[in-house]
């Protein structure tokens, strides 16, 4: 059904306030995130803009949707450049897709990942949104052990007890992998994530110059080694 003429309005205004809360986010960060600033730079009252989202953290809450769709989307670009028994070479072009996505969206990266916004409660139903984006990492890794395509020694360790419980609680909340791939994609995500952070925060720009990319895909295969991807 086509939409009429008030349902365009009211979703263009949506993107331009969400537009213009991404552009107050890089400006003075997330902390600072200020509706009635929003409504101000957008030459609107604050309760008209309240008509669209009720308070801060419905806007939070829309912005963090946002990011994480794209985010995953990012991902499963990556992933899916590569043929699906090309096991290596989606893991490869997914970590590189993280690095990407993150260097090019810093401000949406920053809200997933940085410091928590004060006061702000993580909504019920950003659970599935942010979930799908691990479980891109996870599946990679998960499809790749089930075909035997991983064979590093961490593979063969055993998980401590506390551990193995929470990766079976998991399984009960949409992770349908073992503990074990669990563990790795874990392992693997806070290596990719860790040098993502390290650039973010100019870090590994000030060590390494205009060398980071090189950095990041020797890491990378490092990462391929450890786990033992064929």
């Amino acid at each position: 059904m086509a939409q009429t003429r008030r349902e365009k309005l009211r979703d263009a205004t949506r993107e331009e306030i969400m537009s213009t809360a991404w552009k107050q986010i890089g400006e003075v960060g997330a902390s600072g995130l200020s509706l009635r600033g929003i409504a101000r730079e957008m030459g609107m009252t604050a309760p008209g803009l309240y008509r669209y989202y009720k308070d801060r953290d419905a806007l939070v809450t829309a912005l963090l949707v946002d990011a994480f769709t794209s985010f995953t989307a990012s991902l499963e670009a990556g992933r899916d450049a590569c043929a699906a028994d090309d096991h290596t070479g989606r893991f490869r072009a997914m970590c590189k897709s993280y690095f990407q996505w993150a260097a090019q969206n810093p401000q949406r990266y920053a809200l997933l990942f940085g410091t928590p916004i004060q006061g702000y409660m993580f909504a019920e139903e950003l659970g599935p949104v942010a979930q799908r984006s691990f479980l891109v990492l996870q599946g990679v890794i998960g499809e790749a052990h089930m075909a035997g395509k991983i064979n590093g020694e961490l593979t063969v360790l055993r998980l401590p007890t506390n551990l193995k419980s929470s990766y079976d609680t998991l399984k009960k909340f949409g992770m349908p992998y073992t503990g074990t791939v669990t563990q790795l994609a874990l392992s693997a995500w806070s290596m990719i994530h860790g040098m993502t952070s390290l650039y973010l925060y100019n870090y590994l720009s000030g060590f390494l110059q205009n060398n980071v990319e090189a950095f990041i895909d020797f890491e990378i295969e490092k990462m391929v080694m450890i786990l033992g991807l064929e």
